[in-house]
């Protein structure tokens, strides 16, 4: 798995759900609408939910968080730290 498709589906993710906060997706709708790879999908959204700006609701789909507002995206310092351990 590469950390620079990780890096990027972590901002590409990010910015649509910031551009459509209703958004309401599947990992396999993800991986289909970035084109991404089965572990680069998942890595990125598990991330976005560790870090509080997505949560999976019961039937497994990933929307923003009740904190939206709050939520920010994850930080470049958190980026550049997964690429060294990857």
């Amino acid at each position: 798995m590469d950390v620079k498709e990780i890096r990027d589906a972590l901002h590409r993710i990010q910015m649509e759900y910031v551009e459509m906060p209703e958004m309401k997706l599947t990992l396999r709708q993800t991986g289909r609408l970035f084109n991404l790879s089965a572990d680069a999908c998942s890595v990125a959204l598990a991330t976005l939910v560790d870090v509080g700006f997505l949560v999976q609701s019961r039937d497994g789909a990933f929307l923003r968080s009740d904190g939206m507002l709050r939520a920010k995206p994850v930080p470049p310092a958190f980026l550049r730290a997964s690429s060294r351990s990857a």
